[in-house]
This record gives structure tokens, C-alpha cells and sequence, in this order.
């Protein structure tokens, strides 16, 4: 009868187990949160340093932005005064100095006075369009407001440039003072100035007009052109004679080749031989000579007619007809071979042909530059006559433009003597100065880029944290399974630790059940490696407790089902008790009978290992007959279904589940970090950072040192173990 855990130590261990989680509520939830952190620390870090440099890139491309002031001060005098026959204004006639500044401030925002100063600014050569553009930008850029309780007008205007900011304002109120002084003293300034304008645009479009013709014609300097031109056309002359003689030459050349090889045969006989021929009819001949020396020894000894006389006769005759025959057809060979005079004498020719249609294509080719260089040069001469009378138009508007601009500038002169900045009417308060801080500190985008870092890389981690469904550490696995963790190792470990690392396993397998042998099987979704290792690591720690009380099992498909009565094989593998047994489909494997129970007489501990649950059900099959079982999970690798899935059908099918075992963690947090807040706490001591690296680094099939050299893998179980690690091996290969 199997040895089940009681339903009062089942609820003792849930106690404790939930005792344990509430104690160390706080330490875990904060090494779970580093864990995600580090183990998702290249999205969390790629999406914070994304948004941190984004930020950082505003705060240096972003253009600075500078806020230049200045303020006016209106009074009612100078021409708001309004005088009497005796000198002095009337009562009704004194001006709120409120109105006097709304005046002042309509003058100001005036769109004509902004249209003027982007004007200016822009240039001639400017559009209506990228006027609108500029003057719209000008505005959204200029505020004008009044002082409260004061008769103030207060200027600023925002620029990514303190100078362009300031000169901006003093181009304003420059611009203010002229139209004002304009609008209010009406003058010879503006009629000046409209008809300086006029033949400032007249002598544009007479520049523009010039421009325009010598882009068209492809001219910039006429005369150079001109004499460019001339020598390009003497020289193509000078070619073109040179090319005819050359043709000339070549075709007397020619014609001289052609008659002294017109009489010369292309092919000679080299050699003649009718040896064969001969040979052939010696060769009959002598067979005449042969068979008449024959007839005469035979007409000496039978009758003339005799059949053997006559048939002589005929082959005599017969080599007589074929020597006649072979006379009349006698072959003769003759070679003949190329006559080399024939053939060096045809390359020269071919070579005298192509060079007299080379001279004749070039003959073509400059007589048609020829053409195009003499009407290139009659069509600059006509260019040049036009950009003559253009120019002499242009000197003439520029004469007339230099006339009006000193008479504008005159009577500016005259208007600012009645008139100016600083006059009876505005004062400046505050002139425009060049602002020495930003209006946009840097530092203020980069710390909204800093904040926003933060929150987008906790939203980050939060999304791939709800998006993973994979263990990382055993609290991850206790609180999804509800299965306490008995042994979570750091990859391949030295014997030593992995006695310690099984020691919370073994002491929970000695007390879930009573005393004699126990019977443990090893579960696992996916991985025959990690079934090994889990089941060579207990093997190894259980056999460190109580040597030679430990066997380790294994059911497989790939080799024969044991026949009733027969002997299971025991083979020693590293100081362990090993066994294989095979598992047929039509047979029901079991952990209570046969020769498993023979196991369980001789062995205190029997270590059991199936197929893996997705691959076979036989472990689920198996968990039933089993004194415990144990789950077998893979950091990163076990999805948190799968896992729950087997569990739900081990417990389905009444396996007596005790914990599970976690296999291929890992220590994500730094060993500073993890030192300075967590290992105060009651949460164990993390091993130092060469133990982590080794764990890290090292592979399934690695050697520790203390191990010694590995024992040959000469039994079925050392085969085995062989073949899942160099399986793993490939993949890590592959995976690197």
C-alpha cells in the first residue's frame, strides 16, 4: 500500500507555507519586482533610453527661445496739443492720456507697420506669399499690452535668437516712429518714397530681366564666350583639314594593298604522299605471286581442268581485276594550309578600311560641331547686342533710384527734426536689449523626458511582465502551482551543492511518508535533459545520505518490455544503482508490482523517470502507484499552463504531488544590488558572483572539477545521458 501525505500535515504545510509568503510578503514582492526588472531589462531600458534621448535630443534640437522687452510711455503733448488764439488748450479739449495710449497701441498692432517691418526683413525678392507667412509668424510671435493702472505700453517679442528678438523690436518701433511721424505729419516723405519704391522695383525687374536672358541663353560673360567660341571654331577648321588628309592617305593605302594581294592565292599546297596506295597494291601482288607459284605446283600434279587448278586461276584473275581497279582509284594526299602573305596582307587591308571609316565618321562628327560652333557664335553676337541695351536700360533706373533716395533721405531729415523717437508725444521707458536667458530651459525638457522615461519603462515593464508566462524563480512557481519549491539549483552543480541545494527535497520526501522504501517520480512537460538531471542531482544527494540505498529508474519507450518473471538489469553509473524498463502500449505501466517492487525491497529510495507528459501519458499512468511525485520545471522555459496543466492531471489521476523542483535558474539581480537590499532581509544569502558566473556559464554536460574525470558512458543509462547531452549541446551550439 503506497504511503500518502495525511490531510493534517497537508493543511500543517499549507500553513507554513502561507506563514512563510506573509512574512516575507515584502522582500519577495521586491525581489520579484527586481527579477522582472533585470530580467526585462533590455526592453525596459531600450523604451526608457528611447523616450530619456528623445527627450534629451528636444532639449538640444528643440531651438532656444528668447523674449526681448520694451516699454513706451505716451503723453498728451506736441500734436495732441490743441492750441487757442491765446496759447493754451481748452478743458474739453485735453485728451484722456487712456485714449492717447489706445492710440498708440492701435498704431502698434497696426498690420501695415508689421507688414512693413517683415518687408525689411525679408527683402525685394520676396513673394506676397511668404510675406503672409512671415507676417503671420510675426504676430503670433509680438505682444502688446497696456499696463494696468499705469499709461504704459509694454513690447515683447519671442525669437529663438536674443539679437533676432531685439532687432525685431527695434525694427518695430523704428517702423512705429516713421509711420507715425507719417501718419501724423503728413509730408514729401511718403510721396519719396512711393516713387524711390517704384524705380527700386522698375530697376529689379530690369536686373531680373537680364538675369532672366543670360539664364535662358546659358551666357555669363559675353565677350569671353564670344572669344571662346572663335577659338573653338578654328580649331575644329584646323581638325577637320587634318582629318581629310588623313582620309586621303588612308585610301591611297587602301587601293595599294588591294592590287598586290589580287593575284595572290588564300590557300598553297603544303605536301603530297601516295604511299598508302602503293603499298596496297605491292601487297596484292605478291599474293599473285603467291598463288601463281601455287597454280604451277598444282598444274604439275592434277589436270589442267582440275577444280582445285581452276579455283586458283579465278583468285589469280580476281587479284588482277582489284590491282586495276585500285590503279585507276589511286589516292594521293595532298595538304594544303593558309598562304600567311594572303592573310597579313587582308589585316592590313581590314585595317586600312576601319581606319579610313574612322576619318570619315570623324569628318562627320566635326563637321556637324563645325555647324553647331558657327551658330553658337552668331547667336552670342546677337546676345551680347541685346545685354548691351539691357545694361544701358538698368544704369538708367539705377541713376534715377540713387537721385530719389537722396532726396528721400533729405526729407526723412527734415521730418525727424519736427518728429522723432524720443519726442514730445512717446517716450521710451525700457529700449530693446538682447535677453540673456531662455524663455525654454533645457533642463526643464529633460527632466519631463526623465519623468516620462519612468513612467513609459514602468508601463513597459508591467505589459512584457503580464505577457510572460514563464517561471523565472521558485516564489513565481509557488504562487501560480500553490506547490511548495524543494529545489531550485543554479544550472549544473558540483556535488557538494547539489547535496544542499536537495536537502530541503530530501528532508520533504522523508517526511511526507513512513517509514521502508519510497518511491519518487519525476514529472516533467517538455525536457528529457532536465528529467535527468533532476532525477541524476536527487540520485547523486540521496545517495550521499545512504550510499548504495539508491536506484535510479527509467521508463522508455526505445527499448524492450521486460518479459514476466524476468530479472531486471541493474547497471552502475557514477556509484549509482541505474535500470531502464520498457513500456509497451498494451501494457499499463505500474510502480506497486513486478519488478519495481523488487526495487523497492532492496533500495530505500527508487528515483523514477517517465517520458515527458506531452510526448506520453504513461508518467501521468504512473503517478498514481507512486509514493511521491514531483514536478520537474524549467526556468524561462515551462509555461505557466503547461505546468498547471500537468498538475491538474497528476492530481486528476491521484498522484500524491508533494512539491515541485526548478530547474535552470538563474540570479538576476546584481550582486551589489541584491547585497545592499535584500540579504539583510530573512531571504537567504546569495551565492558570491564567481559561484553565479559558473552557474551561468557552465552546461549540462560540463565536468565539475571535483567530479574527476567523467566515468565512460558503458552502461544503457550512461548512453542515454550521453545522447540527451550532446542534444543539448547541439542546441546551445546552434542557439549561440
Amino acid at each position: 500500500m503506497q504511503d500518502f501525505m495525511t490531510s493534517a500535515r497537508l493543511a500543517a504545510r499549507q500553513q507554513e507555507l502561507q506563514a512563510e509568503r506573509t512574512g516575507n510578503a515584502g522582500g519577495m514582492a521586491l525581489r520579484d519586482l527586481l527579477n522582472s526588472v533585470f530580467y526585462h531589462k533590455r526592453a525596459v531600458g531600450i523604451v526608457a533610453g528611447v523616450v530619456l534621448l528623445l527627450g534629451v535630443l528636444a532639449a538640444i534640437v528643440l531651438p532656444p527661445s528668447y523674449r526681448a522687452e520694451a516699454q513706451l510711455l505716451p503723453l498728451s503733448a506736441g500734436v495732441y496739443d490743441m492750441q487757442t488764439a491765446n496759447g493754451g488748450p481748452l478743458p474739453s479739449q485735453v485728451l484722456d492720456p487712456a485714449a492717447v495710449a489706445n492710440v498708440e497701441m492701435q498704431l502698434l498692432t497696426s498690420l501695415e507697420i508689421h507688414r512693413a517691418v517683415v518687408r525689411k526683413q525679408l527683402g525685394p525678392q520676396a513673394s506676397a506669399a511668404d510675406v503672409d507667412t512671415a507676417l503671420n509668424r510675426f504676430d503670433s510671435h509680438l505682444h502688446v499690452t497696456k499696463v494696468p493702472d499705469a499709461n504704459v505700453i509694454e513690447l515683447s517679442y519671442t525669437a529663438g535668437d536674443p539679437k533676432v528678438a531685439a532687432d525685431a523690436l527695434r525694427a518695430l518701433l523704428s517702423e512705429y516712429f516713421r509711420s507715425r511721424a507719417n501718419v501724423l505729419t503728413s509730408g514729401r516723405v511718403g510721396y519719396l518714397v512711393g516713387q524711390r519704391d517704384k524705380v527700386k522695383a522698375q530697376l529689379d525687374a530690369a536686373n531680373a530681366q537680364i538675369a532672366t536672358y543670360q539664364q535662358e541663353n546659358d551666357v555669363v560673360d559675353v565677350a569671353a564666350q564670344i572669344a571662346g567660341a572663335v577659338t573653338l571654331d578654328d580649331t575644329l577648321r584646323q581638325r577637320k583639314l587634318e582629318t581629310d588628309a588623313a582620309i586621303a592617305d588612308g585610301r591611297q593605302s587602301l587601293a595599294a594593298l588591294q592590287s598586290s594581294v589580287r593575284s595572290v592565292a588564300p590557300q598553297v599546297e603544303l605536301y603530297s604522299d601516295n604511299t598508302e596506295a602503293a603499298r596496297a597494291i605491292g601487297e596484292m601482288q605478291a599474293s599473285i605471286i603467291t598463288l601463281q607459284s601455287k597454280r604451277a605446283d598444282l598444274a604439275s600434279r592434277y589436270m589442267k581442268d582440275a577444280p582445285i587448278v581452276v579455283q586458283v586461276d579465278k583468285q589469280i584473275a580476281g587479284l588482277q581485276a582489284s590491282i586495276t581497279r585500285q590503279k585507276a582509284t589511286l589516292a594521293i594526299t595532298r595538304r594544303t594550309g593558309r598562304n600567311q602573305f594572303f592573310d597579313t596582307a587582308q589585316d592590313r587591308i581590314a585595317q586600312a578600311r576601319a581606319a579610313v571609316a574612322g576619318a570619315g565618321a570623324r569628318r562627320s562628327t566635326l563637321d556637324g560641331q563645325l555647324a553647331s560652333s558657327n551658330a553658337r557664335l552668331k547667336s552670342l553676337v546677337a546676345i551680347a547686342d541685346t545685354v548691351g541695351r539691357l545694361r544701358l536700360q538698368r544704369d538708367v533706373l539705377a541713376d534715377t533710384f540713387k537721385t530719389l533716395s537722396t532726396q528721400v533721405e533729405q526729407a526723412r531729415v527734415q521730418l525727424n527734426q519736427a518728429s522723432g523717437e524720443g519726442g514730445a508725444n512717446v517716450r521710451v521707458i525700457e529700449a530693446p536689449t538682447e535677453p540673456s536667458k531662455r524663455s525654454n530651459p533645457p533642463l526643464l525638457l529633460i527632466a519631463g523626458a526623465l519623468v516620462a522615461a519612468i513612467l513609459l519603462a514602468g508601463v513597459t515593464l508591467l505589459v512584457v511582465t503580464s505577457m510572460r508566462d514563464t517561471f523565472l524563480t521558485p516564489p513565481e512557481v509557488e504562487r501560480a502551482l500553490d506547490l511548495p519549491v524543494l529545489s531550485a539549483p543554479l544550472g549544473t552543480l558540483a556535488p557538494g551543492v547539489a547535496q544542499r541545494e536537495y536537502r530541503k527535497l530530501i528532508a520533504a520526501v522523508d517526511a511526507a511518508g513512513g517509514g521502508g522504501s519510497r518511491t519518487i517520480l519525476l514529472l516533467a512537460p517538455h525536457s528529457r535533459m532536465s528529467l535527468q538531471n533532476a532525477a541524476l542531482g536527487l540520485g547523486e544527494a540521496l545517495n550521499h545520505r545512504a550510499p548504495g540505498q539508491v536506484v535510479l529508474v527509467r521508463f522508455a519507450e526505445d527499448v524492450p518490455v521486460l518479459a514476466d518473471g524476468a530479472e531486471l538489469e541493474i547497471e552502475v553509473y557514477k556509484g549509482i544503482a541505474t535500470a531502464v524498463i520498457g513500456i509497451g502500449r498494451d501494457v499499463s505501466p505500474r510502480l506497486d508490482g513486478g519488478a519495481l517492487a523488487d526495487l523497492k525491497a532492496r533500495y530505500a529510495y527508487v528515483v523514477v523517470t517517465a517520458p515527458p507528459t506531452t510526448l506520453s501519458f504513461e508518467g501521468i499512468e504512473l503517478s498514481h502507484t507512486a509514493d511521491h511525485v514531483l514536478l520537474v520545471l524549467e526556468a524561462e522555459a515551462t509555461r505557466r499552463p503547461v505546468a498547471k496543466d500537468l498538475l491538474s492531471q497528476v492530481l486528476d489521476a491521484g498522484g500524491p504531488v508533494i512539491g515541485a523542483v526548478l530547474l535552470g535558474r538563474r540570479h538576476y539581480i546584481p550582486q551589489w544590488l541584491y547585497g545592499l537590499l535584500l540579504e539583510r532581509g530573512s531571504l537567504g544569502k546569495r551565492p558570491s558572483a564567481a559561484e553565479d558566473l559558473a552557474a551561468r556559464t557552465r552546461r549540462p554536460f560540463d565536468v565539475p572539477a571535483s567530479e574527476g574525470p567523467r566515468e565512460p558512458a558503458t552502461t544503457l543509462y550512461g548512453r542515454f545521458l550521453q545522447r540527451l547531452q550532446l542534444g543539448a549541446a547541439v542546441r546551445g551550439l546552434r542557439a549561440e
